[in-house]
């Protein structure tokens, strides 16, 4: 159990999905009575916190280093522990991918890899074991242990806007849309724009949050191929917004525990055979939508206990004041 009288969350001063997790965490410490504060970098400038996250309990604090101090750093920024010599550590795993450009594949991709850490001046694996790690996904969890690391899950849930939807008041709203994410799966989603040209495929861009969620109230289905380097928020919201979702096999998406959907539904984007699987599966989700849409009841049912399990795993990491 972490006992240090202060906790520091460092967060780069960007809206991602990312930067909302650790916002969640010092909400979440905060109402179990802990001194949790949020500290954005670089940490010689000023900021103020990003409008989508003001509904987080989350005020600014200062990272210092005293033996008193828990900092708590995502894993593609341990850059920031190497001024660090009193406070303890913990990093935590919000993606793999972010940390690596790719798993370790041969040895002339491993010396590759230590180079281009050396020069982001990130922790390299070999001396990650002096902190300690938390996960946000099976993924990373899985791919810590193959380190020799082994770390506390903690994971992350959806805001109160996506799970107060009701699906049952969704379905009769529901028409033959694909939606999608231009700056994911790039490849793998043009080469399906361009195999079904009758599909009506709707990216998700230059949107506010309240048009994404009208666009995906709207949607039969929502894909999400390529990269998935986390437990990634957009297939959940799409669930939750009355979807089917289908991804690929990559990184998380690949893991039941991190996305518990039907094996049908994934589909192996590094293989052409997923342009026509995945045609043969859109014509049966549109003209069977509201019995296939039963199939990811048990996706929203985990989805929608995630904030519980996230505050259970938050008391049995850090414990109450």
């Amino acid at each position: 159990m972490i006992d240090q009288q202060k906790i520091i969350v460092c967060c780069p001063q960007i809206v991602t999905g990312g930067p909302e997790l650790l916002h969640q965490l010092v909400h979440e410490l905060r109402a179990m009575g802990r001194d949790a504060k949020i500290a954005y970098y670089p940490f010689n400038e000023e900021f103020i916190c990003p409008e989508p996250y003001r509904k987080y309990n989350a005020p600014q604090g200062e990272l210092k280093d005293n033996s008193d101090t828990f900092v708590v750093v995502p894993e593609a920024d341990t850059w920031i522990t190497k001024g660090l010599s009193k406070a303890k550590i913990g990093v935590w795993w919000l993606s793999v991918d972010n940390y690596f450009s790719a798993r370790h594949q041969s040895r002339v991709r491993d010396i590759y890899i230590r180079y281009r850490l050396l020069i982001s001046h990130r922790v390299p694996m070999f001396q990650m074991k002096k902190f300690i790690h938390f996960t946000q996904s099976h993924y990373a969890q899985n791919f810590l242990r193959g380190c020799n690391i082994e770390s506390y899950p903690l994971t992350d849930y959806l805001g109160v806007e996506h799970l107060k939807q009701e699906r049952n008041k969704l379905l009769d709203k529901k028409e033959d849309i694909v939606v999608y994410n231009p700056k994911k799966g790039q490849k793998q989603t043009e080469a399906l724009i361009q195999a079904y040209p009758d599909i009506n495929f709707a990216p998700i861009q230059n949107m506010t949050p309240t048009q994404v969620a009208g666009l995906l109230q709207r949607a039969k289905l929502y894909i999400d191929f390529g990269s998935h380097p986390g437990k990634d928020r957009p297939p959940r919201e799409a669930a939750i917004a009355g979807c089917c979702v289908v991804t690929g096999r990559q990184g998380s998406s690949n893991y039941y525990e991190d996305v518990p959907i039907p094996e049908r539904y994934k589909l192996d984007d590094r293989s052409v055979a997923y342009i026509d699987q995945f045609g043969s599966l859109v014509k049966d989700i549109f003209v069977n939508f509201e019995k296939l849409t039963i199939d990811f009841d048990y996706y929203r049912t985990q989805i929608a206990m995630e904030p519980e399990i996230f505050r259970s795993q938050i008391r049995s990491i850090f414990g109450r004041s």
